[in-house]
């Protein structure tokens, strides 16, 4: 089985070298050539606790990929980039790697990538993945898995009718490897909620640490945040809740074991705000914006954090997801 792990950011380095040690057919795309060549000569150190193993993997640059990549040359493209990466030349690579039979699953936060991506790939051929897994970049050739957890596949149809009999077979393939990768593994066909409460999870301890300039065990530590916290909770699951997505009754707990679990980690918005970078402010809060208008269920306070959040950012929003995945976001 040939596998495509499209973006080198901290979970698809983590994948990638768990998937390699495991002895899977596995190729990394890069954003740049610098990092695909130091990749290549060097392999790529995995971290785990006080270990530092060098792994030995095989390695791309997206230009690369753009201009030499085979039609159907991956069974599995594993798209590990932001959603604002995904773009439509970006998706137009995936389209023609995975071919006519090759299946993509996604490891983005948020929502909407899924429509984005069904332009290009049919529906029944795209699936989801939710994880809780830790990592975090080091450099360009090493990641550390800060953590272990639980990752969730299924298919991104909302029936589970949808699922093809490759499908299937190609799910269990890559559950599989996953597994032997050393990853806890759950098959699911109730995806859309599985996104919806880590969505709810995230509209919460994104934005706010990334307002505050704060790590994520530091957001439960006052009454003003925790006042925030609850707000922006209560907002995103009034919308959830109006789409018909189950909400798990201890939402508010997995918010706060989250902010427990992650205590010194700095979360993806607060470093790309910090950087100068765009956000997902857009597919995260901006979601449950969008959702909350066509619902006519009004979302004031997640409203403002989106427009903050956007005040934060690049200057004039000229600073393109194109750009950004060639300079190495």
């Amino acid at each position: 089985m040939n596998i495509i792990c499209i973006g080198a950011g901290a979970i698809g380095m983590l994948v990638t070298a768990r998937l390699a040690l495991a002895g899977a057919n596995v190729l990394l795309v890069t954003h740049s050539e610098e990092q695909a060549l130091l990749l290549n000569s060097g392999g790529l150190n995995l971290l785990e606790g006080p270990t530092d193993n060098p792994v030995s993997v095989k390695a791309i640059s997206y230009g690369q990929l753009a201009a030499n990549g085979g039609t159907g040359q991956a069974d599995w493209v594993l798209l590990t980039v932001k959603q604002k990466h995904i773009t439509p030349p970006l998706l137009d690579i995936v389209s023609r790697i995975a071919g006519d039979e090759g299946h993509v699953l996604c490891f983005q936060n948020g929502i909407g990538h899924v429509e984005r991506i069904s332009r290009h790939v049919s529906a029944e051929r795209i699936f989801l993945a939710v994880t809780t897994e830790g990592a975090r970049k080091l450099g360009p050739n090493k990641v550390a898995h800060t953590g272990a957890g639980t990752t969730w596949i299924g298919p991104a149809a909302p029936k589970p009718k949808f699922l093809t009999e490759m499908g299937q077979n190609r799910q269990n393939l890559i559950v599989h490897s996953l597994r032997q990768g050393g990853f806890q593994v759950l098959p699911s066909n109730q995806m859309n909620e599985l996104v919806w409460n880590k969505l709810l999870i995230n509209s919460v301890i994104n934005p706010l640490t990334a307002l505050l300039r704060i790590r994520n065990g530091e957001l439960p530590a006052a009454g003003e945040r925790i006042e925030l916290m609850r707000l922006l909770l209560n907002e995103g699951i009034s919308v959830a809740k109006g789409l018909g997505i189950r909400v798990r009754d201890d939402v508010w707990e997995q918010v706060l074991d989250v902010c427990r679990n992650t205590a010194n980690n700095h979360s993806s918005m607060l470093q790309d705000v910090q950087a100068g970078r765009s956000t997902e402010i857009e597919w995260i809060n901006g979601a449950i914006v969008k959702q909350g208008y066509l619902l006519h269920i009004q979302v004031p306070v997640s409203e403002t954090i989106c427009r903050l959040i956007k005040a934060a950012g690049p200057s004039g929003d000229n600073h393109t997801a194109e750009n950004e995945l060639a300079s190495g976001d």
